[in-house]
């Protein structure tokens, strides 16, 4: 073991000591560190001290280069809580490992570090991870390598977004995209953001950009988008507009724009559901091919509970594995109704109630004077006014 090496184990050691953690960085033997042991020294116990921040609120993580603050903070979103496992019900299952260390230039180190923990004496691995540390001073600043992974990209700015994309990018998928948010945003009242918007081959390209390298709670995801947000501005690293699969989907992208407001435990998901059926449809279905679809179904079931049909989630679809509920169709036809009689205001209110039945049913009463003793007949009459 080199005098480098034996330095950081014995600090890291006496770290994980003195704090009482056990989500200290373990730092192999073959790992070739910087020569200088004081430079080494550095690197760990400043990485080590980015990491202990990782699960605050993103600002608050002082370790942060900040001339890639909002990439690094997209980055770091998918660190957080990674060492634990609810399979073996233990919060620090998953250790960290530094894998390798390189030095770019005088002042830059590349990270490649994983997750992973033991269980019946087999390794499991959780994550690997990439980033770059730039020293600075008495400590070094940790950030994505997303901006250097794109530094050959295209780059075109439409009104608050830019756009980072390859020679062979549609641009008018992108327009279309940002067209969907901008009508989203009108109806949710979000105000508009300075965007920087990366077009990425496919979801598995979006992680590897942004300095991911394998997550296993990804494990099979083609196309998806991470995103963030911080200091009013915002990213998108998305994995669809420039693949050949499809098209975004203005159903997801509806549930994405809604959680920029409220946070998930706070959504109801029927209201959520009915509204992404009104504004984007379902399983590449349009609102009137949705409407369509549920008019046959109530002309096949022409007496039917909806109280019971609602509570079950009943399935009107006549398509395999494209199911369509009959709580979110209900809601989509409330929602409608309640736009114009009282505005959208109200049907956020609906939308924001809390996670279960118990919350929604007394505020749907306040609402509508709807309750579960009315429910058949109030849904019924709104039924019969479906053109």
């Amino acid at each position: 073991m080199n005098k480098a090496t034996f330095t950081i184990l014995l600090f890291s050691i006496s770290l994980s000591n003195l704090l009482g953690q056990t989500n200290s960085i373990n730092v192999p033997q073959n790992i070739r560190l910087p020569k200088d042991s004081i430079t080494s020294d550095k690197l760990i116990r400043s990485f080590q001290n980015f990491l202990d921040l990782k699960e605050k609120p993103n600002h608050e993580n002082t370790l942060i280069s900040s001339q890639n603050f909002i990439e690094t903070s997209a980055l770091l979103d998918e660190l957080k809580g990674i060492e634990k496992s609810f399979k073996y019900k233990d919060d620090n299952f998953y250790k960290c490992y530094i894998n390798n260390v390189i030095q770019l230039n005088n002042s830059n180190y590349l990270i490649q570090f994983h997750y992973s923990g033991v269980h019946k004496n087999q390794p499991l691995l959780r994550a690997n991870y990439t980033i770059v540390a730039q020293e600075t001073d008495d400590q070094f600043y940790f950030y994505s390598p997303l901006q250097q992974n794109t530094s050959s990209w295209k780059a075109k700015t439409i009104e608050n977004y830019t756009f980072y994309f390859k020679d062979h990018f549609d641009l008018s998928k992108a327009t279309a995209y940002t067209a969907k948010i901008a009508e989203y945003d009108s109806i949710l009242h979000i105000p508009k953001q300075a965007t920087k918007l990366y077009c990425a081959e496919n979801f598995n390209e979006v992680l590897k950009l942004i300095g991911i390298d394998f997550k296993l709670d990804y494990n099979g995801y083609s196309y998806n988008t991470l995103q963030a947000n911080e200091n009013g501005n915002s990213l998108i690293v998305d994995g669809i507009l420039a693949s050949n699969y499809k098209n975004f989907d203005p159903h997801d992208l509806w549930h994405s724009r809604v959680r920029k407001i409220l946070p998930s435990n706070k959504i109801y998901k029927p209201v959520d559901e009915g509204c992404a059926f009104i504004y984007g449809g379902s399983w590449g279905y349009t609102w009137e091919e949705i409407l369509h679809k549920f008019k046959v179904f109530i002309t096949s079931n022409p007496k039917s509970d909806w109280l019971e049909l609602y509570n079950n989630g009943k399935n009107f679809g006549d398509e395999k594995n494209k199911a369509l509920r009959v709580d979110y169709m209900l809601n989509a036809l409330l929602i409608q109704k309640i736009n114009k009689d009282q505005g959208f205001s109200t049907v956020l209110k609906l939308l924001s109630c809390g996670k279960t039945n118990e919350e929604y049913f007394p505020l749907l009463e306040t609402v509508t004077g709807i309750t579960k003793s009315n429910f058949n007949r109030k849904i019924s009459k709104l039924i019969s006014q479906i053109k």
